[in-house]
């Protein structure tokens, strides 16, 4: 089943929000894996909606990710 890029950014966002964990730094925001499709990642970067951790393994899911994930997990579309 083909999925647009645009599908996969949303699935991806929203994958990562549920395996993250709040970040010790920035409450507002959570920190997640790079465990997906480095391309979709890109994206989301490109977006503003994942920042990346200076080369760790971590990312950043900052509060502009959080608010759009949960909207994405929360809507009925």
């Amino acid at each position: 089943m083909d999925r647009s890029p645009k599908q996969l950014q949303e699935l991806t966002l929203a994958l990562l929000y549920l395996t993250s964990l709040q970040d010790h730094d920035d409450p507002a925001g959570r920190r997640c894996w790079k465990g997906y499709d480095f391309q979709v990642l890109e994206d989301l970067k490109a977006q503003g909606l994942l920042q990346d951790t200076q080369g760790r393994i971590p990312l950043r899911l900052p509060q502009e990710g959080v608010a759009r994930a949960c909207l994405l997990y929360t809507s009925d579309a």
